[in-house]
Order: C-alpha cells, then sequence, then structure tokens
C-alpha cells in the first residue's frame, strides 16, 4: 500500500513539474513534455569541443598555469548541457562534470558540478546578461582550507569559438572577493575522418 501512495504522489510530481515546464499536453499523454525554450537553445551553441588554457591564483603572485580539454554536449533531449573536462593540476590527473540547464518553474540557470578532486557537489544558480552575453552564477562551495565560501562565477561568450570563465570566491567566515580561476575556452579544430579505401 505504501509503495502504491509513493508512486501515486511521484506521478503527480512529475504531472505538475512537466505541465508547469512549459510542455505541451498531447491528447492520449498522461502529461506534458517539456521542450526546449529559447534559454536551452542559448546554452546549446556552447556545444562542441573546447582547449581550455586555465590560471588558477593560490594566493598573491603570478597564477599557475595548466591546460585540458572541455567536451559539451546537448542531454535530455535539448533540455540540459553536459560538460566533461580532462586536464592536470600540480601533475594530478583532473576529470570534472558539469550539467547545465534553465529552470522554467524557477526561471533560472541551473548549474552542479562534480570531479575527482572531492567528494562534495557544488551547485548554483544563474541568469543571463545579453548586453554583456554572460552567465551569472551564483551559491556557496565548501573549501577544505578556507570553510564556506560564497561563489560567483561568471562565463562570457567572447565569439561563437571562444568563452572566458571567471571564478570569484568570498569566504564567509570573513574577507574580501578574490579570483581564483579563470578559464578561457578556444574552440578545437574539427578532426577530418580520413577516407579508408
Amino acid at each position: 500500500m505504501r509503495v502504491l501512495l509513493m508512486a501515486a504522489v511521484a506521478s503527480g510530481f512529475v504531472l505538475l513539474q512537466t505541465t508547469a515546464g512549459g510542455g505541451e499536453k498531447k491528447e492520449g499523454e498522461p502529461f506534458a513534455k517539456a521542450k526546449p525554450g529559447p534559454e536551452h537553445k542559448l546554452l546549446a551553441k556552447l556545444k562542441g569541443t573546447y582547449i581550455a588554457k586555465i590560471k588558477m591564483w593560490m594566493g598573491p603572485g603570478e597564477p599557475k598555469d595548466s591546460a585540458g580539454t572541455t567536451k559539451r554536449t546537448v542531454i535530455m533531449d535539448g533540455l540540459f548541457l553536459q560538460e566533461n573536462h580532462t586536464g592536470e593540476f600540480f601533475g594530478m590527473k583532473f576529470k570534472g562534470m558539469g550539467i547545465v540547464g534553465y529552470d522554467t518553474l524557477k526561471k533560472k540557470y541551473v548549474m552542479g558540478w562534480i570531479d575527482n578532486f572531492g567528494t562534495s557537489m557544488v551547485m548554483a544558480e544563474g541568469t543571463y546578461d545579453p548586453a554583456a552575453k554572460a552567465w551569472t552564477y551564483t551559491g556557496e562551495e565548501e573549501s577544505p582550507e578556507m570553510g564556506k565560501m560564497k561563489m560567483r562565477d561568471v562565463l562570457t561568450v567572447i565569439s561563437d569559438d571562444e568563452q572566458r570563465l571567471e571564478m570569484y570566491r568570498t569566504p564567509l567566515k570573513g574577507g574580501n572577493e578574490f579570483k581564483m580561476m579563470e578559464i578561457v575556452y578556444t574552440r578545437a579544430p574539427e578532426v577530418k575522418k580520413k577516407k579508408v579505401d
């Protein structure tokens, strides 16, 4: 009985979410399926493979440089953008994955990030400024060295083939906002497949 009740509640939640999410209900379908809107299509323009040039500030002075590759793909019928990053930090292999979307219920962009350097999942919400061609995401994250910090990430579109991500942090225990990282993404040239005779 309890299982049936839980299933009914879950079905109701899905129906409510998808109907409120801008979908269209067709005759004979139990609920409306969400469809990508203009915000999702804007995110989809970021898909592709990019060379990532990274600068990371560990404190005062010159940043540490590194590089990597970022591949972005559109998933879930155009509703989300998945980002997979591989690279190296301080001689260690780094892997990270992000999911970005637009929540039609919250009327905000949303993002989540995980990587192999920690066990936390970073979550943030954001807005888009069409004049600046930039998304700004805000939230909180935990740092082993500095404790909880406010986060502010700004992704600016420089051209169809280039973006710049600037990551700022503010310690909650006191202190000023500082720039932690900057990544410049440049679209990788397409590799043409060789003809096999």
